[in-house]
């Protein structure tokens, strides 16, 4: 059987991702951009842990936390008083911490991790045009050299960008408001007592906001947005003394230096009504695009392509195309998440008004001091409280434990016979994990052997639960069960060994037998 072929539109950190993905569970991949080079400058900046997370099983976490500065707290500061501080310290990852990556650093090292799977970015080539008549998708190609060329791949991913060219030309709209605030980015080299040193600081004043995060070499990643200035379109370059006039305003005692770079931009809060049609899907800032601040956007992006490849792979093997549904259920929702989280996160950091700026700092200094709210800030920061539990296509049959079906599997320890080890470290396959929960009395070698044979596109682990530690056992609890994890890292299913028409209802779902 021929394998399908994927044409990935556009070579950021999510098409390369979605190509890095689409290769590793063994599709046929092209993927082309028309910028002539990768990102020369740090538009997106931070790599969120569950992105880590992702990039460990891809073998390049390593060297992204080698060349970035790693965040362990957060404070944001309101007309020179501290309002909020949380430590990333207590995100519940491998990774709890916010690592400071220029995206130019981070295309270098998702592009060599994608060229040593066999894929290079066809650059300089745009796409002109896109269809889909009697259900099968038609590309025209315009290469470097002026040639076009058409052609008919299975399935087409958009990851190029908030002006997509592929959601523009399926006449998707990209739909919205929020708050349409002009901002000012740039990398400049700081001096002064209050330059940040391992913690992001944001700095609020009568509704204009400083954000400061140091970088992995002297510069400092700015970015201002001065409510006052919010209708005014810049048609004049930056300055450092744009920079400096909302350094000052805000109290900050810094100087600025230097700069690499400077941009203005302005962003709105705006999402595709549709993720999916037909044959062709959006992700990254083709799908939604927000406020930069919180570091989600290129992260969410990530997210988007590994909960879709695995789909299309298992399409491929057979699975039911309506298993492609689930990627607009499961990541549109988490969209909508986000772009009214960061809306209303604006909202109430810019608002002028006395009398909401002295409620907001007020309440915040002790509302941030409930363990509930610490818990949702760091889940929201590190995307590690994303879930799926309403998914159509996860499916929870009880047992123990506090984990659910749609979760996201934590790297959870346990002791093995070789000493302390990880649930996850070494799965670096584009597989699902079928983990066995057995206690200490239960012999699963034959269990196991049985749902080896019978789930043949999965890696069966046992996991003794006695060998979990008080973590381990307070999530996936201590009774006999079966865990499917799907390989963009959540559960999938959760329900008893000894039930094999629920687990292979699943299994036929995605594939797996």
């Amino acid at each position: 059987m021929t394998t399908p072929l994927v044409l990935v539109a556009g070579a950021g950190p999510t098409g390369m991702t979605a190509a890095i993905e689409l290769k590793r569970a063994g599709m046929n991949v092209r993927i082309v951009d028309k910028s002539s080079q990768m990102a020369q400058h740090s538009q997106a900046l931070v790599v969120q842990a569950r992105t880590l997370e992702q990039f460990q099983r891809y073998g390049i976490a390593s060297a992204a936390v080698d060349r970035g500065h790693k965040i362990t707290k957060a404070h944001l500061w309101s007309e020179g008083e501290r309002i909020l501080s949380f430590s990333l310290e207590d995100i519940p990852s491998r990774y709890p911490y916010a690592l400071m990556l220029p995206q130019s650093e981070t295309e270098k090292i998702l592009n060599q991790c994608m060229e040593s799977l066999g894929v290079t970015t066809e650059r300089g080539t745009e796409l002109l045009s896109l269809a889909q008549p009697e259900g099968l998708v038609s590309a025209v190609l315009r290469h470097s050299s002026g040639k076009q060329e058409q052609l008919n791949p299975e399935w087409v991913i958009g990851c190029d960008g908030a002006h997509s060219a592929v959601r523009s030309k399926l006449d998707i709209p990209f739909e919205g408001g929020g708050v349409a605030l002009s901002f000012f980015l740039g990398d400049l080299e700081l001096d002064g007592p209050d330059v940040p040193g391992d913690e992001l600081s944001v700095h609020l004043h009568h509704g204009d906001v400083v954000f400061m995060a140091r970088l992995p070499n002297k510069l400092v990643r700015l970015i201002v947005a001065i409510h006052s200035r919010q209708d005014e379109e810049l048609h004049r370059d930056l300055t450092l003394k744009d920079f400096q006039d909302a350094i000052d305003n805000a109290g900050v005692n810094v100087r600025v230096r230097s700069s690499d770079w400077m941009t203005p931009f302005r962003v709105h809060d705006l999402q595709a009504r549709h993720y999916r049609a037909g044959s062709v899907f959006l992700a990254g800032d083709a799908s939604h695009i927000h406020s930069p601040v919180g570091g989600q956007g290129m992260n969410t992006g990530i997210q988007d392509v590994a909960n879709l490849a695995w789909k299309l792979a298992a399409v491929a093997r057979g699975a039911s195309d309506a298993l492609l549904n689930s990627y607009e259920e499961e990541r549109a929702a988490v969209g909508r998440a986000l772009l009214r989280f960061t809306e209303r996160g604006l909202k109430l950091a810019t608002a002028p008004n006395p009398i909401i700026e002295a409620i907001r700092d007020n309440l915040l200094p002790i509302v941030s001091k409930l363990q509930p709210v610490q818990k949702a800030m760091l889940g929201f920061v590190s995307e590690t409280a994303i879930e799926y539990r309403s998914s159509s296509i996860v499916a929870d049959h009880g047992g123990d434990g506090n984990l659910r079906a749609g979760d996201r599997l934590p790297d959870l320890s346990f002791e093995t016979s070789d000493g302390p080890s990880t649930l996850l470290r070494n799965w670096t396959s584009a597989s699902h994990l079928a983990f066995v929960l057995s206690s200490t009395t239960t012999d699963s070698g034959a269990k196991i052997a049985a749902l080896r044979a019978a789930l043949p596109h999965a890696e069966v682990v046992p996991v003794p639960a006695h060998a979990l530690d008080n973590e381990g056992r307070r999530l996936l609890g201590t009774e006999e069960k079966l865990l499917i994890v799907r390989p963009d890292g959540y559960v999938g299913f959760r329900g008893p060994v000894d039930t094999p028409t629920h687990w292979q209802a699943y299994a036929r779902q995605d594939a797996l037998a």
